[in-house]
């Protein structure tokens, strides 16, 4: 993990995680404290927290073949001129086709990074893999003096 900062921006990075649920739980903490660390409101956080959750877990399920190994990517940029906390996600694999859920519960988890986000997209990108970005517009936020 790598957090940066200056005056005004924050970024959280995470390169080549493995695409394992074992370790979204430790990537979920390390963002909740990232958006305390900035001042985002509890319930941006909550929102922040959730989405990105459910997008992590997308990648594990969806980009890998089972039994393959893979990575992603994490990006968290806060840019207080603009008000706007941006999370993307990369993964280098190639996402299966979605399966039927019309008798099952599965296939809320789009539904809900859209529910919790100001802005969602998913995009393919070129050479192989997927980005994840969603947005929150937070106005301003109190940011941590250097320490």
């Amino acid at each position: 993990m790598n957090t940066t900062k200056d005056h005004t921006c924050h970024r959280l990075t995470l390169d080549a995680a493995p695409a394992d649920m074992h370790v979204l739980g430790t990537i979920r903490t390390q963002l909740t404290q990232f958006t305390h660390a900035i001042g985002l409101p509890e319930e941006t956080v909550t929102n922040v927290s959730l989405a990105t959750y459910e997008a992590l877990a997308n990648v594990v399920e969806h980009a890998y073949p089972p039994g393959q190994a893979g990575t992603f990517d994490l990006l968290a940029e806060a840019l207080a001129d603009d008000g706007v906390l941006t999370v993307a996600i990369v993964d280098h694999g190639a996402w299966k086709p979605p399966p039927d859920t019309s008798r099952s519960r599965r296939g809320r988890g789009l539904p809900l990074m859209r529910a919790c986000s100001d802005d969602f997209e998913i995009s393919s990108l070129t050479g192989g893999g997927t980005e994840i970005r969603l947005r929150w517009n937070f106005g301003s936020a109190t940011w941590l003096p250097d320490r």
